[in-house]
């Protein structure tokens, strides 16, 4: 009787590596992670490093992930988000501070019903715990953009709705020859953008035992203040910064930091 080989096993396929910078001494005592924003082009952690400072300054190294990094096709937020889950466990200790801007903001939120999380203090800039028909509107329009008029235009009309008030519009000049990742970048940002619908991460964050602060512009014309949840603790709290879009962190630096940097000190006094 002629024995046969045994079946080899389906390859597996490997779980995408994150694209990461980290900033600050990496031998401090602490640390923050960060989840990005929906970013046509990784940026290496350029957006993040103002915002950094009272981090920094309070003996954290900082971890900032490009979170589109991990993402699949066919996954939802549902999906990436378990993506991070899994990837921020296998890397080791839970972070001291769990942070997200934006897109990475409401990941964040659908990981708060994890026990790993409960010992972080979570900072979100401009991160919806919950998507209304509004800004479901808003990021369609700037998705659909990209199929119909190309990356400079959705960058164009994103750039519309988070710069803040009194910025002059910006007014990108299409090259002559796309650029060579034209396509994926712009795949990137409708996809990432479309992620967001019907984001609904509001129980996890009433259940959060920890602190949490939500820091937003008030004048911002896509996350607004109806877009955060907050939980019934004293401990979770909203920081609105006047004068400030989308990016608080980019418009008014020394308010935004200001807020972050007392709701370090507070929890750790």
């Amino acid at each position: 009787m002629t024995s046969r080989p045994p079946h080899p096993e389906p390859a597996r396929t490997a779980a995408p590596a994150p694209a990461t910078a980290v900033l600050g001494d990496p031998r401090a005592p602490r640390h923050a992670v960060v989840l990005g924003p929906v970013m046509a082009r990784w940026d290496n952690g350029a957006f993040f490093r103002q915002a950094a400072e009272p981090l920094l300054a309070s003996g954290h190294r900082v971890t900032v992930h490009d979170t589109l990094s991990l993402l699949r096709d066919g996954d939802d937020l549902k999906a990436l988000a378990n993506r991070w889950a899994r990837r921020l466990q296998d890397d080791g200790a839970a972070p001291d501070v769990l942070a997200g801007n934006a897109l990475g903001g409401a990941i964040v939120q659908t990981l708060l019903d994890r026990e790993w999380t409960h010992r972080a203090k979570v900072l979100l800039l401009s991160g919806p715990t919950v998507a209304d028909d509004e800004l479901n509107t808003k990021l369609e329009r700037i998705a659909a953009a990209v199929g119909a008029e190309g990356l400079a235009a959705a960058l164009r009309l994103l750039e519309e709705v988070v710069r803040g008030p009194g910025a002059a519009p910006s007014q990108p000049v299409a090259p002559q020859h796309p650029a060579p990742d034209e396509e994926l970048a712009g795949r990137r940002l409708a996809t990432g953008l479309r992620l967001l619908h019907d984001a609904d991460a509001r129980e996890p964050v009433r259940n959060f035992p920890g602190p949490l602060l939500h820091v937003y512009g008030e004048q911002s014309l896509l996350v607004q203040r109806g877009h955060l949840t907050t939980g019934p603790l004293p401990a979770h709290r909203l920081a609105g910064i006047p004068g400030a879009g989308m990016r608080p962190h980019a418009d008014q630096p020394g308010l935004t930091n200001e807020a972050v940097a007392r709701f370090l000190g507070a929890e750790e006094s």
